[in-house]
């Protein structure tokens, strides 16, 4: 019987499915085919060694439903969608599928041999989730594949490789797809470790990808090396790499504007809060952002920093639209009997300067302080040399950040002196000081808002399967799909 897969191997990929090591990462960027590859090293495994079980792992469930599974519908002939309910696994997954069993979470393929016949029993696809690596343990695989292993411990990586022991496979393959990061899987796999193999590939080596998915993407250069050409990169030194404090660059003479649209950022801080001005303005006929204004606190109650705040936006004759600050601030306030949100729009409410809201996001997703940083950099300067985000000059003169009390900076001082924790390369969580993060964080509360993070593309996008009349109806898309719930 002949199996084929819909899969068209660009170079890189089949440069990865070439290496003999048992141990194979394909390193690569957004898009550049890393989970397609994956799912293909499976299915050769599989036909090497038929009736030997193997294991797909990705960081946990709901990421391997966005990744694993729509890939397998996308390339697995004759199939429609992922099996719900008590739907045959053949009738959603096409002839290569035997069953699925959603409480284990294992697929059996109608593909076995002399000892293990299709009839009989297949091969049987175990999915694991790596947030919790004991949940792997006691199994026994001839191959596994481990997808998004950025976002996975070392410890998940250590249990994953131990299980990969099968005594009746005659090569035992670990194959590794993700974007590269310098944690583990520097130690592991960076560098150079016997019967280990990497291949590099960027999102431009995929040529089904949309010719402007590249140029679409806003980050920085340093991460674009990451993120785009499957590189290591390491995060030390200054976080925000991309302010360049020099007219021409990251500054800008510019003054408050009451015409101009007018928002405002604000970190609570404690006794040290921080609160700046941004507004939309028009620079060589292009619409940026720069933050034109600043009121730094020290050792002052939330109220007081309040008024002071109110008191600048009425002198310059400001309106704010909205005030973007952090969920933390509903909490109530030891200070004033009440939270710190309605401190804050309440005094600037009453002083007739606020128009809009106090607005923050809850979203994990754009909670996560890297990827915040991120879009951040990536609005000071992109992988294009785009620049979206200024700070106004006279905020960065000695003559204005000289009168600041002792212990804290303003916006520039923030942004020269972040940085990230000493002897801790590739720590992506910046060290708290207590005197640097007020001002940027209340920045990143600003982009995370007004913005979002940059999330990968999706791979339904990237990898799409063959079009069909029920490719809408996949069993992720609704939460009563979900196999927890069957």
């Amino acid at each position: 019987m002949e199996l084929t897969i819909d899969y068209q191997p660009f170079a890189k990929q089949l440069e990865a499915h070439a290496k003999t090591e048992p141990i194979v990462a394909y390193f690569g960027g957004w898009g550049s085919g890393k989970t397609t590859w994956a799912i293909a090293e499976s299915f050769r495994n599989t036909c090497y060694l038929p009736g030997i079980p193997g294991i797909l792992c990705s960081p946990s469930f709901p990421v391997q439903r966005k990744t694993l599974y729509p890939t397998i519908v996308s390339l697995f002939p004759g199939a429609a969608r992922w099996p719900r309910g008590r739907e045959k696994a053949k009738d959603c997954l096409g002839p290569l599928a035997r069953e699925w069993n959603a409480q284990d979470r294992v697929l059996t393929l109608d593909i076995g041999s002399p000892k293990t016949p299709a009839s009989r029993g297949g091969t049987d696809w175990f999915f694991g989730s790596l947030d919790d690596p004991g949940s792997i343990e006691g199994g026994t695989y001839g191959w596994g594949i481990m997808d998004e292993a950025r976002l996975s411990t070392h410890d998940a990586w250590r249990i994953f490789n131990s299980r990969i022991r099968d005594p009746r496979a005659s090569v035992h393959r670990r194959s590794i797809s993700t974007v590269p990061a310098m944690n583990w899987l520097y130690e592991e796999l960076g560098k150079g470790l016997p019967g280990r193999a990497v291949v590099r590939a960027s999102s431009r080596d995929n040529p089904h990808l949309p010719a402007d998915y590249v140029d679409s993407l806003n980050l920085s250069d340093r991460m674009a090396r990451a993120y785009l050409e499957g590189e290591f990169v390491i995060l030390e030194g200054v976080v925000y790499f991309t302010y360049e404090p020099r007219i021409g660059a990251s500054l800008l003479e510019m003054f408050p504007d009451q015409d101009a649209p007018t928002y405002a950022a604000l970190d609570f801080g404690g006794r040290r809060p921080y609160f700046c001005i941004i507004q939309d303005r028009i620079v060589d006929g292009k619409e940026v952002e720069v933050i034109v204004e600043e009121v730094v606190g020290a050792d002052t109650l939330e109220e007081s920093h309040a008024y002071d705040c109110a008191r600048m936006c009425a002198d310059y004759g400001i309106i704010i639209n909205d005030v973007f600050c952090d969920p933390a601030g509903k909490s109530r306030n030891a200070q004033t009997g009440i939270s710190s949100i309605q401190c804050y729009e309440r005094v600037l409410r009453s002083s007739g300067v606020l128009a809009g809201g106090m607005r923050y996001t809850t979203a994990p997703s754009d909670r996560h302080i890297p990827a915040g940083i991120e879009a951040t950099r990536a609005l000071f300067e992109n992988h294009k040399g785009d620049r979206k985000l200024f700070v106004a000059k006279h905020l960065t003169e000695p003559k204005r950040t000289g009168q600041y009390p002792d212990g804290v900076v303003g916006i520039h001082g923030a942004l020269m002196g972040y940085s990230y924790p000493k002897n801790k390369p590739g720590d992506p969580y910046p060290a708290k000081d207590n005197r640097t993060d007020h001002a940027v964080d209340a920045l990143r509360y600003f982009v995370i808002n007004r913005h979002g993070v940059m999330d990968a593309a999706s791979v339904m996008d990237l990898n799409a399967g063959p079009t069909n009349t029920i490719m809408a109806n996949h069993a992720w898309a609704d939460p009563r799909d979900h196999p927890d719930n069957w």
